[in-house]
């Protein structure tokens, strides 16, 4: 197999992966949709919403691994710049910068409103 039918056959198994994982979401929200029992909603929401959402996120991480091995350079080119400017792990470690941030806090207890809007103390 050549590295172009590589990677589209990668890009197609991206995209049945995605398409699948969207199916197995509409099927598991149909199925929650008509039960009102919160017990009853448990195995559509393991089944279809975690299940086609695991399906969805590794469909995207196929297509990362697609794209990656179709710019074998272009990461590497990518981290070397941003090492040339400082940012990220060198041969100094990781670089850290500093940030102050300033709060102004109102003095005295500010009063808890209810719905109503009420001040309540």
């Amino acid at each position: 197999m050549t590295t172009s039918s590589l990677g589209l056959g990668l890009k197609a198994l991206a995209a049945t992966l995605v398409a699948v994982g969207l199916l197995c979401v509409l099927l598991g929200y149909l199925g929650v949709r008509r039960n009102d029992d919160i017990v009853l909603q448990l195995p559509y929401l393991a089944s279809g919403g975690v299940g086609g959402l695991a399906l969805i996120a590794l469909g995207a991480v196929v297509l990362i691994v697609s794209d990656a091995r179709a710019e074998p350079g272009g990461f590497a080119a990518v981290s070397e710049s941003l090492r040339s400017e400082g940012i990220g792990h060198g041969e100094r470690g990781p670089s850290w910068t500093s940030a102050t941030l300033e709060l102004e806090v109102p003095a005295g207890n500010p009063p808890f409103r209810d719905r109503r809007g009420r001040a309540r103390h």
